[in-house]
């Protein structure tokens, strides 16, 4: 009597050691516990010591594994058709130098996000409208023009908080951050790229 053997492949997967098996791309069913061991311990990939982080796995690739693997078995794919596997050597991690990068990053962003803040204020003549509008009440001059400005500084702060969803370590909502939308969507066009590239060496080797 036949088993089928479901298999869920990932669009894309971290992995931190050079052989990669197939329960660390794919989520595996089976009524049979055995088929289900027996096929997350087969091997899909191996990293090369080339200085290529990212390799692509099909399934197709899996299908003529599990074949060659078992007699009476049925695969059944309930998941994507390629997997992004990325490679990053933990061992090799230089927390200084990945310290020091982030470090970079946070110093363009804040200079970067003031440069662009101030264009803007300047562009529009802020302290003319905080003038105009103090004027409209009766207060001094000075202390209003004080009082709204540390108001509009504060709001400014207050909203880039709110839109990003984030402070320090902590999210304000379970929601994802825009920063986070705008990462998976980069990751998915990557992951496209790399697997249209992928079928494409495969057509030129075939000819």
């Amino acid at each position: 009597m036949s088993e089928t053997l479901y298999i869920k492949l990932e669009q894309s997967k971290e992995v931190g050691h050079s052989v990669v098996t197939l329960g660390d791309v794919a989520e595996l069913r089976c009524r049979n516990s055995t088929v289900v061991n027996k096929a997350a311990c087969e091997k899909v990939l191996t990293i090369g010591d080339d200085k290529n982080r990212r390799y692509v796995v099909s399934i197709m690739q899996i299908i003529d594994q599990i074949n060659s693997l078992f007699e009476n078995v049925e695969v059944q794919s309930v998941g994507e058709t390629e997997c992004v596997v990325e490679y990053h050597n933990r061992e090799k991690r230089n927390v200084v130098l990945e310290s020091v990068k982030v470090a970079l990053i946070c110093l363009i962003l804040f200079w970067g996000a003031g440069f662009s803040i101030m264009s803007f204020n300047n562009d529009i003549d802020i302290r003319t409208m905080f003038s105009r509008i103090v004027s409209r009440f009766p207060v001094n001059q000075k202390m209003g023009q004080i009082v709204i400005a540390t108001g509009y500084s504060i709001g400014i702060g207050l909203g880039i908080i709110i839109f990003y969803n984030h402070f320090i370590n902590r999210k304000l909502s379970k929601d994802p951050t825009p920063i986070e939308v705008e990462m998976r969507k980069y990751e998915k066009e990557i992951n496209l790229t790399l697997i249209q590239e992928y079928g494409r060496m495969k057509q030129g080797k075939r000819k």
